[in-house]
């Protein structure tokens, strides 16, 4: 189970068993927890898809741009290091490169992906 539920609610303290979360997700889900509003609950979920939709355009359209752009290149790995969804967001765009074939957006988030891995051993460095 990912959380547990106790009388008054979900005990957010101790819900990760084997699973990984970042900061948006748990936003939305303390969000709801405690709604007691059938339509409430559906309209706070409907307000966060939409705004992952917007947040995943966002890269595309990043990445669309750095095939001529490195500073939308540049751009688009800033939104991702700094967004609070942004491993998924990256995640998510990976597998839809693989599964629609779109060689140039998965040549391009393979060189982001070497570019984070390089950045991160980088910063990691620094601290020795």
């Amino acid at each position: 189970a990912v959380v547990s539920t106790q009388s008054t609610g979900i005990d957010f303290d101790n819900k990760i068993v084997n699973y990984e979360t970042n900061s948006f997700c748990r936003k939305w889900a303390e969000t709801i927890a405690y709604e007691s509003d059938a339509f409430q609950v559906r309209q706070i979920l409907e307000d966060y898809k939409v705004t992952a939709n917007e947040d995943m355009n966002t890269f595309r359209r990043l990445l669309h741009l750095a095939e001529a752009d490195h500073y939308a290149f540049f751009q688009g790995y800033e939104f991702i290091k700094l967004h609070e969804n942004g491993k998924i967001l990256f995640e998510m765009l990976t597998h839809e490169s693989t599964v629609y074939s779109l060689d140039n957006l998965e040549n391009l988030l393979d060189i982001l992906q070497k570019f984070r891995l390089y950045k991160e051993n980088q910063s990691g460095d620094h601290g020795r």
